[in-house]
């Protein structure tokens, strides 16, 4: 895949057990940020593989920790869970249950897969797929991947039929997208099932032999887009006397062209929108997008490289411009994107911004050490969160406040803005008030998200720079 100056592998992205997945569908590539990339790049090269001994490992066992690429987890019977998380485990670790003990004490002899049909040698469980939800048979590992590749939705149990198939097969390094079966993405895929419609509906039908006449210069013609709908081109001219050289060459149904006009407006909506991101180069396959989760995600305290928005797209910074091997790991903490926010809520400032406001106005040529002195004395007055804003979404059930945060001096510095998520029945907030909020005690688990805007305060730190004379 490619987006900007970026070569990835999908599968190195979702595998990847540093790199989180913070944005949407649409957001860098699948979900995963190109700064959460380029940052996770430069980390593996870092790590080396336990199994080649070269750098650029980036994907680490969940039980030792191990790295190794992906190349050779797939040469070395390693397994990875294309599921939750995307866990990993090295050929050691590898989870095991009953059945698959029994397996691997006494494999199975002349085995068959039940795709291919040709014999499973060796049978070994990293060769091989099989259901495990009633365990009836076995296929080449190989031809599951292209059999759920091809599938999408529509996977099901080659032995038993059962739709949990899909989701059990996830945890067998098999990869199942989340899209419609290829079969049904083929152009003309249904081209046998259609079949042209031979009677006129037009309002007022003027051939005089009736509405099925289909001969000489009454041919019914249907409608392109539907085909579920016909008419004779000179009942649609509404005159019997048409010259060949007038007559319509193509006709389209009432229904159809308000549809059309519909989806017309719609794209060129989305053509506009997808033109104020600035992307102009990019080789990504849409349909294989899927979330990747993480509840152990830890929180980056450092707020000027820890990506939030999308919009970061447009940014052609890097200190690698071409990466196969990528990073990740799970992300709980999904980065909203400024556009996807409902208007918000009437923001509540507390009075501590206005007091700063007023301080900054009526000081006329105040010295830049008896306004600091000024913001110190005031801090008495700051009450536990300085609140900059709060919101409902429509649709979600939560509630978001943006604060103001500040360096360890207190209100000497200004660092960014914290979006805190709490849910719509958090004890914490059954009063909503101001003066509630502002005393709202948080937890780690309460962060969201994180930004370098400071608002009113940047207007302060102009001031303390540049003192009036």
């Amino acid at each position: 895949m490619i987006r900007q100056t970026l070569r990835v592998h999908y599968f190195c992205l979702l595998l990847s057990t540093d790199l989180p997945q913070r944005g949407g569908d649409s957001s860098g590539i699948l979900g995963f940020l190109l700064r959460d990339i380029r940052k996770e790049a430069v980390a593996a090269k870092k790590h080396k593989c336990v199994y080649c001994h070269e750098k650029g490992a980036s994907i680490a066992c969940h039980k030792c920790h191990t790295r190794f690429h992906l190349d050779c987890s797939l040469s070395n019977r390693c397994t990875s869970e294309f599921c939750g998380d995307f866990r990993s485990y090295c050929d050691a670790c590898t989870p095991l249950d009953d059945y698959k003990r029994q397996l691997l004490a006494n494999p199975p002899q002349n085995k068959r897969c039940d795709i291919c049909l040709k014999a499973i040698l060796p049978f070994s469980l990293h060769n091989v797929a099989y259901g495990d939800c009633c365990r009836k048979g076995f296929a080449h590992r190989m031809c599951m991947r292209r059999y759920a590749l091809a599938s999408g939705y529509y996977l099901r149990c080659i032995w038993c039929r059962k739709e949990k198939f899909r989701d059990i097969i996830r945890q067998q390094s098999i990869f199942v997208p989340d899209r419609d079966a290829s079969w049904e993405r083929q152009k003309n895929a249904y081209q046998d099932l259609h079949q042209k419609h031979m009677r006129c509906d037009h309002k007022n039908c003027l051939c005089p032999k009736g509405r099925d006449y289909n001969k000489h210069g009454w041919i019914i013609f249907p409608c392109k887009l539907c085909a579920s709908i016909g008419a004779h081109l000179k009942c649609l001219a509404g005159t019997l006397r048409l010259s060949r050289g007038s007559e319509p060459v193509d006709f389209k149904c009432d229904v159809c062209l308000d549809v059309e006009q519909k989806l017309l407006s719609n794209k060129q909506l989305s053509m506009l929108n997808a033109s104020d991101t600035g992307i102009t180069k990019q080789n990504v396959e849409m349909s294989f997008y899927v979330p990747k989760s993480s509840p152990n995600l830890p929180v980056d305290l450092n707020t000027e490289t820890q990506p939030v928005f999308s919009d970061e797209e447009n940014s052609e910074n890097s200190d690698v411009s071409g990466i196969t091997v990528i990073a990740s790991q799970r992300a709980s903490c999904i980065a909203t994107s400024k556009k996807d926010i409902p208007v918000s809520v009437e923001a509540t400032k507390p009075s501590p911004v206005n007091i700063l406001k007023e301080t900054i106005v009526n000081i006329p040529d105040s010295p830049q050490t008896q306004l600091q002195s000024q913001l110190q004395s005031d801090q008495e007055y700051s009450p536990g969160l300085v609140i900059r804003q709060s919101y409902t979404c429509a649709g979600e059930p939560f509630f978001y406040l943006v604060t103001h945060e500040f360096d360890e001096r207190g209100w000497g510095d200004c660092t960014g803005s914290c979006t805190l998520r709490f849910a719509t029945d958090d004890p914490r907030l059954k009063d909503r008030s101001p003066e509630a909020l502002q005393n709202l005690l948080i937890t780690e688990e309460d962060i969201w998200c994180r930004d370098t805007d400071r608002g009113i305060f940047s207007l302060v730190h102009s001031k303390i720079l540049s003192p009036c004379h």
